[in-house]
């Protein structure tokens, strides 16, 4: 269906899917102290989805021009949604995204924390209209966003339940989610600026200031090489020192991390074509995919 297509079906699902095994799996398996019932986590999790789907929407409208180079067999707008029913759908879900991020922030008596959700919505536009076409400020805040989505489940349900009988496990908790969020940013962070080589051509056309456009394809493979680099040494130190006792771990990050990240090495350099990027940008998907699915099998992290 069109709309799914517009919103991002896959990506959404990827998304629920990550906090729900952060409740229902990681959580649990921790003993974590929790506040929101199971239907209130839903309901936030139906509040996130919403916000990152209105992003996806506005994306598709205001980038119309770049994608008619980019990927024509993939338009959407004017194609088969005209550009007002779209706008219609992207309002929609702003609205149910933050009035519903609203009751979940008086349900564990933060109202306050009601300006996340507003924050977002404001900034994913933000980023659609402007800072997209600002190199590595735009690959910046939407790779912060994806992190953030793994922090929710600690603003909402972890620290509100927080007291002097269960910190030293909510703090415990805290930290292992706080590396799975580092972990996104990173991955996202790369992927997007693999995406704008994809891209480079109708990025140009529309007179984007992405990081291609600015120091060339080659420099940018080669930034990208760099940061490969540090992530392949950090995830090796952290093998050796954190989970080399656990023989599970160890074998899924060598499948899922380590093997992937010397792929884009070995050919990162040499890459010219949008077939090139593209391949390396699935590499990345797949990478953050099996990264925050771990989270669902706690054995997989700790002995």
């Amino acid at each position: 269906m069109p709309y799914l297509k517009l919103i991002r079906c896959g990506n959404l699902l990827f998304i629920a899917l990550c906090l729900l095994l952060i409740r229902f799996g990681f959580f649990q398996q921790f003993d974590a102290s929790t506040t929101l019932s199971n239907l209130d986590f839903i309901l936030l999790t139906i509040a996130v989805v919403c916000i990152a789907a209105s992003g996806y929407v506005i994306n598709n409208i205001l980038d119309y021009e770049a994608d008619r180079i980019n990927a024509p067999k993939r338009l959407v707008i004017h194609e088969k949604i005209s550009e007002k029913s779209a706008y219609n759908l992207f309002f929609t879900l702003n609205v149910i995204g933050v009035g519903v991020g609203f009751y979940i922030a008086n349900v564990i008596e933060k109202p306050s924390f009601s300006a996340i959700f507003i924050f977002t919505s404001a900034l994913l536009y933000f980023y659609a209209t402007y800072l997209k076409h600002v190199a590595i400020a735009g690959n910046l805040v939407i790779s912060l966003l994806v992190g953030i989505v793994v922090l929710l489940p600690i603003v909402f349900d972890l620290y509100p339940a927080i007291n002097t009988n269960n910190i030293v496990n909510q703090r415990f908790i805290f930290n292992i989610l706080a590396y799975y969020s580092l972990y996104a940013i990173l991955i996202n962070f790369l992927r997007e600026i693999i995406k704008d080589q994809q891209d480079i051509n109708g990025d140009y056309k529309v007179q984007s200031n992405t990081l291609p456009l600015l120091i060339g394809q080659k420099r940018t493979n080669a930034v990208v090489f760099v940061f490969c680099f540090i992530l392949f040494v950090s995830s090796i130190i952290f093998l050796s020192e954190d989970l080399y006792k656990n023989t599970k771990a160890v074998v899924y990050a060598l499948v899922f991390i380590i093997a992937p990240l010397l792929a884009i090495l070995a050919g990162v350099l040499k890459a010219k074509t949008k077939k090139d990027y593209a391949k390396f940008s699935l590499i990345l998907k797949c990478m953050l995919f099996f990264g925050l699915l771990s989270l669902g099998f706690p054995e997989y992290l700790i002995s």
